[in-house]
C-alpha cells in the first residue's frame, strides 16, 4: 500500500518532531510505502528549537519527496524584514517575545528559506488532485477550520476548491477527517502545539488509491522542552501552552 504522510502545526517543537519522523521510518519498516511527505504549515512558531527544525526539514527535504506550505506564523517571520516588526502585530506578548527569538535564531539563512516556501500546495497523489492550506481556501493564514461539525460544514468549506478530490487543511490542530459532496476534508492534527492538555505528537496517513485516512500519535518529553524554555528565558505562558494547549 502506498501513503503519503501529512504533518502540520509543529510549531519548532524539534522534540516532537523527530518522534514523529522516527514512527514513520518504523511504518515503512512494518510495510507501509511512503512516497512523499506534506507539511501543512508553522514549522516555525512558539518553541525553541527553530535552527534544528530549519535543519531537519532540509535533511528530509533532501532525502524524500517534500512539499510544505507556509503557517501564519512563518508568514510572520517571512513579512519580517526587522525583528521590531513583529512588535508592531496585535498579538500578545508572550507570543511576540517568542517569534522574535525564532526570527532572531533563524539566521538570514534561515529567514530566506522560510521566505521560499509557498503558500499554497497543489498535488497529485495517484489519480487524485489535492489542495493544501494552512488555514482556509479563501483565508490562507487567518482562516480557520473547526472540528468536529456536521458534514454540511466541511462541505461549505471545500466548496471553492471542489475541482480536487481532497483538501489539506491545518488550523484546527486536531485531527478531521470529514467526506462531502465536493471532496474529502482533512486535517492531520498538531505535531508541536498542544490544542489541549495529553497532547501527542499527531500526523496522518493517506492511502493514494482509497484516501483512506488513518491518524498516528506519538509521546514525546515535554519536559526537555520546558527546560529550553526555561533556559533561554522565554515567556513562562509557553510552558502552560506546552502543557494545557492554552495561557
Amino acid at each position: 500500500m502506498t501513503h503519503v504522510a501529512v504533518l502540520a502545526n509543529i510549531n519548532g517543537n524539534f522534540p516532537a518532531l523527530i518522534k514523529a519522523l522516527e514512527r514513520i521510518e518504523e511504518l515503512k519498516e512494518e510495510g507501509y510505502e511512503i512516497e512523499k511527505y506534506y507539511i501543512l504549515g508553522n514549522i516555525t512558531g512558539t518553541f525553541p528549537y527553530p535552527r534544528e527544525i530549519v535543519k531537519s526539514v532540509k535533511s528530509l527535504i533532501k532525502n524524500s519527496s517534500v512539499k510544505i506550505i507556509r503557517g501564519e506564523y512563518d508568514q510572520i517571520i517571512a513579512q519580517a524584514e526587522r525583528p521590531d516588526y513583529i512588535d508592531s502585530l496585535g498579538i500578545p506578548g508572550y507570543l511576540r517575545r517568542a517569534l522574535k527569538y525564532t526570527w532572531e535564531k533563524l539566521g538570514h539563512e534561515g529567514r530566506e528559506f522560510i521566505r521560499d516556501i509557498p503558500i499554497y500546495l497543489v498535488d497529485r497523489i495517484g489519480k487524485n488532485s489535492i489542495f493544501g492550506v494552512y488555514g482556509s481556501p479563501l483565508n490562507p493564514f487567518e482562516g480557520r477550520v473547526l472540528p468536529e461539525q456536521p458534514t454540511s460544514y466541511y462541505g461549505a468549506i471545500m466548496r471553492p476548491v471542489k475541482d480536487y478530490e481532497i483538501l489539506l487543511v491545518s488550523s484546527p490542530k486536531y485531527p478531521v477527517n470529514a467526506m462531502t459532496r465536493y471532496g474529502r476534508v482533512v486535517c492531520p492534527g498538531s505535531i508541536g502545539l498542544p490544542p489541549g492538555r495529553e497532547h501527542r505528537a499527531t500526523f496522518a496517513l493517506i492511502d493514494v488509491s482509497t484516501l483512506h485516512t488513518k491518524f498516528v500519535e506519538v509521546e514525546y518529553d515535554k519536559k526537555i522542552i520546558e527546560e529550553r524554555i526555561r533556559n533561554e528565558g522565554l515567556p513562562a505562558e509557553l510552558v502552560k501552552i506546552l502543557y494545557h494547549g492554552r495561557v
